[in-house]
């Protein structure tokens, strides 16, 4: 068996087994700590590297970036991807990775961790099992899309670390959906009482230096009027002038402090949970990935609850309601049953005493209503009729049933196909979506699409699904949620506007499928523009794109002025790193199509972070607080430019994503030889 590069598997496990050797740990020793980002010094083996949207390739990228050996297993590669690893270093053994004999050839025994994204749960399944057998005491790091199979695996294997791509970028694209001055909002625990980090973007409209005007909250990205491009982690000094674009961080209670009144700063306390649910359902466990928690109470904290809406706001819901559950010949019968009612109620009020020899002297409305409703549905005369009525009166009456009992069939034959046309409905987990208002048309029932239905639903907000595949699995998720389903290809016109679209807010297409999103997005963008007549920017379509990478993204901005294009691999690229190496990703997140990060790490005794002050490590990241390790029980301080940083200091820091992951090599910049070596070319 040989390497993408020619070499024999045997050589090069020979070499990897001499670098381990040299650095200490062997296969009973423990992989590395748990916490900070004290990485130990070994090789991580990623099995499967083109799944999930090419998470695995990200994978490799992110460990090279950190001065760990990768080596790559997979038996299914292509071209492209096959050039992209030579072009990084990586060596790439060209093998299933269901084979014992193959990862104890590659030095599974004594990798650092073995991350598993297979595109399929079974596959995942079967290789977790393979190397919990072959390498029982390595840590294995696997994504699992279905949660019942996630516990199972995480009982079954105490190794394993479960985590659920879908669960950890959903909470990214419900930030997307909702349109709100925060972007994005985390805490440090799941505690209640637990302090919220939000990050807000607004546009400046005076001068002066952004330490006069937002004191000690942290710049994050700043991007001046007219430019693409903002300036990541902006320094405190840094003047601002009317017109650029200012996303800024900060602990709640610190813009109550400062006095600023944020719009929607409501939802950052949602935002904020959604993401620890979506970050401890992912890490650790699959306890609870991909399945809602009750009790919430969730719904109540997303700032405009169903409970506390207006009179005039049920009034009209209600009244949508109803002209989206009855089509317009329903409602076009109903009017002529009302109307013939009226005028037969009026004639007959105004006629019938003076025109009928058999009529009681006291006959008013009500009677004259009776005698019209009995008429039309032909129950027949007991007390009131046209027999003793003048001529006219009695062709009047004879018109009265003839109509009236038509109208009347019509409006029960409706009612009938309305009633098993609504129970069909239910059956194949299709919904009307006619009724909803202000919704979110989700294009995309796949594992990322329900999780973000899910926290859509949640926040309080409606979600009206189109899928394009009938037998999707995750249609009954859809239907116990009562969420409308409309089966047919979102690019096409006529399923948008089943879908509501002329009334929605945001359209969000969620699919695996990068080029089909962005198809849809667009022509989603148009008929809408179409629809509303441009009535500017508060009408304007939200637009929420899933794509495979952030070049794709940039080039979607660049082109077709679309902002928010994510990419779920990226968001949890760093949760899977994270874990490999040993360190605590609380939360990613976008800003300006950059994804950033904020994580936890201990400084590392005999890395680079050890002695410079902050301003001179110029990292290009932000320290939100320090733990010092001379004072493990005090509280986390808020660091300075001048503070320097000593071994076993606990950081809490946030950047994009690659400025982090240097500083992560930095901190173990002591172990860069020796993990070079297991790259091999």
């Amino acid at each position: 068996m040989r390497t993408a590069s020619g070499e024999p598997v045997e050589g090069a496990r020979d070499r990897a087994d001499e670098a381990g050797s040299a650095d200490g740990p062997g296969p009973s020793d423990d992989p590395g700590p748990s916490d900070g980002v004290g990485v130990p010094v070994g090789q991580v083996i990623v099995v499967g590297l083109e799944g999930l949207g090419r998470l695995g390739l990200r994978l490799v990228e992110q460990l090279r970036d950190s001065g760990v050996g990768v080596v790559g297993v997979d038996d299914r590669v292509t071209s492209v991807a096959r050039r992209r690893l030579e072009r990084l270093g990586v060596r790439l053994v060209l093998e299933s990775p269901h084979a014992p004999d193959v990862l104890r050839e590659v030095g599974v025994a004594r990798a650092l961790a073995v991350v598993v994204c297979h595109e399929t749960d079974l596959e995942t399944l079967q290789t977790a099992l393979v190397v919990a057998e072959v390498a029982p005491r390595v840590r294995l790091v696997v994504n699992v899309n279905n949660a019942q199979l996630g516990d199972q695996l995480a009982d079954a294997l105490g190794q394993a670390r479960v985590l659920n791509l879908a669960v950890l970028a959903g909470p990214s694209f419900v930030e997307a959906c909702i349109r709100s001055a925060v972007t994005h909002a985390f805490t440090m625990s799941a505690r209640a009482d637990a302090e919220v980090f939000a990050v807000i973007e607004e546009e400046i409209s005076g001068r002066g230096a952004f330490r006069a005007r937002y004191g000690d909250l942290t710049p994050i990205s700043l991007r001046r009027a007219g430019e693409r491009r903002g300036e990541v982690c902006p320094p405190r000094d840094t003047p601002l002038h009317p017109g650029d674009r200012l996303t800024v961080l900060g602990r709640l209670a610190e813009f109550d402090e400062r006095g600023m009144e944020v719009s929607g700063l409501h939802d950052a306390r949602l935002f904020a949970t959604l993401g620890h649910r979506g970050h401890g359902a992912g890490v650790g466990s699959a306890a609870s990935s991909g399945r809602p928690s009750s009790g919430d109470g969730l719904a109540r904290m997303s700032g405009r609850p169903r409970s506390r809406r207006g009179g005039l706001r049920w009034v009209r819901d209600l009244v949508a309601s109803v002209r989206g559950e009855l089509d317009r010949p329903f409602r076009l019968a109903i009017s002529v049953v009302l109307a013939i009612m009226v005028t037969s109620t009026v004639v007959l009020s105004l006629t019938y005493t003076d025109n009928n020899s058999a009529a009681p002297a006291n006959f008013g409305p009500v009677d004259a209503l009776y005698l019209t409703v009995e008429t039309m549905v032909t129950v027949g005369y007991g007390d009131f009729n046209f027999g003793a009525a003048d001529h006219w009166l009695q062709i009047f009456g004879i018109g009265l049933m003839l109509f009236g009992a038509l109208s009347i069939a019509v409006v029960y034959a409706f009612i009938t196909n309305v009633i098993i046309s609504r129970r069909l409905e239910r059956a194949l987990g299709r919904g009307r979506a006619g009724a909803v208002r202000d919704h979110v048309v989700l294009c995309g029932l796949g594992s990322v699409g329900v999780a973000t239905m899910d926290g859509l639903l949640r926040a309080g907000r409606q979600v009206v699904v189109i899928e394009r595949d009938e037998n999707n699995r995750y249609l009954p998720v859809a239907r116990e949620r009562s969420v409308p389903v409309i089966i047919g290809d979102a690019t096409v016109r006529s399923t948008l506007l089943e879908a509501g679209l002329a009334h929605a807010t945001t359209i969000a297409a969620l699919t695996s499928d990068g080029l089909a999103n962005l198809e849809a997005v667009l022509s989603a963008r148009e008929a809408h523009d179409e629809l509303r007549g441009g009535r500017g920017a508060a009408d304007e379509l939200r637009v929420v794109l899933r794509t495979v990478d952030t070049t794709m993204a940039d080039e979607v901005e660049r082109r077709f002025g679309i902002h928010t294009a994510r990419s779920a691999a990226d968001l949890a690229t760093p949760y899977f790193v994270g874990v490999a190496l040993g360190y605590d990703v609380l939360s990613t997140f976008y800003v300006d199509r950059t994804p950033f990060l904020v994580a936890r790490m201990t400084v590392r005794g005999g890395g680079h972070l050890v002695g410079p002050t902050l301003q001179e490590l110029a990292t290009g990241t932000r320290v939100l607080a320090v733990r010092p390790a001379s004072a493990a029980d005090a509280a986390n301080s808020r660091p300075g430019r001048h503070t320097r940083l000593c071994a076993g200091d606990a950081l809490l820091v946030v950047g994009p994503v690659t400025r982090i992951v240097d500083m992560v090599r930095r901190n173990q910049a002591g172990g860069l030889e020796a993990a070079a070596e297991f790259s091999g070319p």
